[in-house]
């Protein structure tokens, strides 16, 4: 017992130095005096000791090698303070120095060097993504508060428009490549500690859980959750925007589907962290709920902004069945004449049908995924129906023409009949 106690203390001394050497080493930089530089420095540096002395897997070997790296980088600049401060030490020995210790200690658990460096370039990355999400968060933000602004405003002359615009594009560039670094962020962690979280020891699990933490990965995705739901509240997109703002949803609820289960099972001794996954699950669906009605409005409006009478619909079902009724309808009209449904027609593929219906619409949603190919080739052949319902008629016109040609022949015949057989033409 007195050994397990005492190794789960080692073992949560080297995840407190491994996490205190992290969280030191990601504080954004001050201008600082030159004793508080040299004081940082040696904070640090004797955290990495520490965490070198306490380290037994290769994952804390390569965040103990990425912090190195760091340190290194940050205080490249204050050499000459550093060797005047440390003297008779010099700052490159003492970068050397926690370089070999940390490969003696490699050596001393038979830690391979390739697997160090392999994990230690997912921990740069790790870093650097993080750094990219905080970013474009921010940045994100404040396009936001524009936005609303903006949209809110009374008066909106053309140059307002024009920037509303603008801000709408960069807003959307902004969520999708902050989206996109969560994702490598996430991806890149689980590398490190590979898939199978069920057999992950306790003290790598606890290593991962820490790294999640200081990383803010679970706010980050409800954030950026968040922030997508505000931001299709907030604007008004229209056909390719509105189809590929679905197609983001998809691919960000797709990923969660994945990625929630995992970490529910890393958080299983977490009510809090439960709770913020639960949430996590309620708003990414109140997102793809939001989405799906957008864009089946937005494909609405498309009809009703060219006064197309078609029954509302909110799923891809309803869609087809309205649009299915209205061809229907329009092709089997009697009421109107036949000037009248050509001309109903030619406005319905002129300004609905050729320009965005069957040119944008159907194909986004067919490759997306949200209507099917059956459906699609559905609505073709009816609306063929109805042009094939609307072409003019000559029925009428043949009849005409054959009795026009009776009334030639029998006049003819008649006329041959009151003819007097000596006016015949002699057979001699």
């Amino acid at each position: 017992m007195k050994r397990l106690i005492e190794r789960a203390s080692r073992q949560n001394i080297s995840l407190a130095a491994v996490f205190l050497i992290g969280l030191v080493c990601s504080a954004a930089a001050q201008p600082k005096s030159d004793f508080e530089i040299v004081k940082s420095f040696q904070a640090k540096y004797k955290a990495i000791k520490e965490a070198i002395r306490e380290a037994k897997t290769v994952q804390e070997c390569a965040e103990i090698n990425a912090n190195i790296a760091d340190l290194e980088k940050e205080y490249a600049a204050d050499t000459t303070l550093l060797n005047n401060a440390l003297y008779p030490h010099k700052y490159d020995d003492e970068i050397n120095n926690v370089q070999v210790d940390l490969q003696m200690t490699q050596s001393k658990f038979g830690i391979i060097e390739s697997q160090v460096n392999r994990i230690s370039e997912l921990e740069f990355q790790i870093r650097t993504l993080s750094g990219k999400i905080d970013s474009l968060t921010n940045a994100n933000s404040k396009l936001m508060a524009s936005l609303e602004v903006m949209a809110n405003a009374l008066v909106k002359n053309k140059t307002m428009i024009d920037s509303l615009n603008r801000i709408i594009s960069r807003l959307r560039q902004g969520l999708r490549a902050r989206d996109a670094a969560i994702f490598a962020l996430v991806d890149s962690m689980f590398m490190q500690y590979g898939t199978n979280l069920q057999t992950l020891p306790e003290n790598q699990k606890g290593m991962l859980i820490g790294k999640m933490r200081r990383h803010n990965v679970v706010g980050a995705i409800r954030q950026a959750a968040e922030q997508n739901l505000k931001f299709l509240e907030t604007t008004e997109l229209t056909g390719n925007d509105l189809v590929q703002m679905l197609k983001e949803q998809h691919k960000f609820g797709s990923y969660w589907k994945g990625l929630g289960p995992r970490l529910a099972t890393l958080y299983v001794n977490s009510r809090d962290r439960e709770r913020e996954v639960a949430n996590i699950d309620t708003l990414i669906s109140r997102w793809g709920r939001k989405a799906d009605s957008t864009l089946w409005a937005g494909l609405y409006k498309e009809f009703t902004d060219n006064k197309i009478p078609v029954d509302t619909f909110s799923n891809a079902s309803e869609f087809v069945t309205s649009l299915s009724n209205y061809f229907d309808t329009q092709g089997g009209n009697l009421k109107v004449s036949g000037t009248e449904r050509v001309s109903r027609l030619r406005y319905f593929l002129n300004h609905v049908w050729y320009p965005s219906i069957n040119s944008q619409w159907l194909p986004m949603l067919v490759n997306e995924g949200v209507l099917t190919q059956a459906q699609d080739n559905q609505l073709q052949n009816e609306l063929m129906a109805w042009k094939e319902a609307s072409k003019p008629s000559y029925t009428l016109l043949y009849i005409v023409i054959i009795l026009v040609l009776a009334a030639v022949l029998v006049f003819f015949l008649r006329r041959r009949k009151s003819i007097p057989p000596s006016q015949f033409p002699s057979q001699n």
